[in-house]
């Protein structure tokens, strides 16, 4: 029987903050305005899929933002929802919050009762990383409305 690795993950700061550089900047493509609160910026990504980018909160160095999936076809459970906190002093974006997970740990002890993995946060920064890149690549960043609540 194999025994589990019971040491906990080093986070790996050099790699963290290279990927949320990477957000920072992919993200500040797609935003134009970073003031208005609970403003949103809408891109097609198919006819039956866009993606919302809300800001949620404005600060003098900070935002956060809502950045989800909304396809009237799937169940909520398969369309991503994630809070970023963008830092633009730092000029660094992180996740923060991610579907179910309330508060995302720099590193988890594997295994765990919520089987979430060693380098979750990395893994979900490098995700977003990924579908921002996807926005951009495939022409879907520019926006279709930009409107404020």
């Amino acid at each position: 029987m194999k025994a589990f690795n019971r040491n906990k993950y080093n986070v790996d700061l050099v790699k963290m903050n290279t990927i949320c550089e990477r957000n920072y900047f992919s993200i500040n493509q797609l935003v134009a305005e970073w003031e208005p609160l609970q403003a949103k910026v809408i891109f097609e990504t198919s006819p039956q899929s866009i993606i919302q980018i809300k800001i949620l909160e404005v600060s003098r160095y900070t935002n956060l933002v809502e950045i989800r999936q909304l396809s009237p076809s799937l169940p909520d459970v398969f369309q991503p929802n994630l809070i970023v906190r963008v830092y633009h002093d730092a000029k660094m974006a992180e996740v923060i919050s991610c579907q179910n997970i309330g508060r995302i740990q720099p590193s988890y002890l594997y295994p765990n009762k919520q089987m979430h993995q060693p380098d979750e946060k990395l893994q979900i920064n490098a995700f977003l990383n990924d579908w921002l890149n996807f926005c951009q690549e495939h022409g879907m960043s520019t926006p279709v409305k930009v409107f404020s609540e």
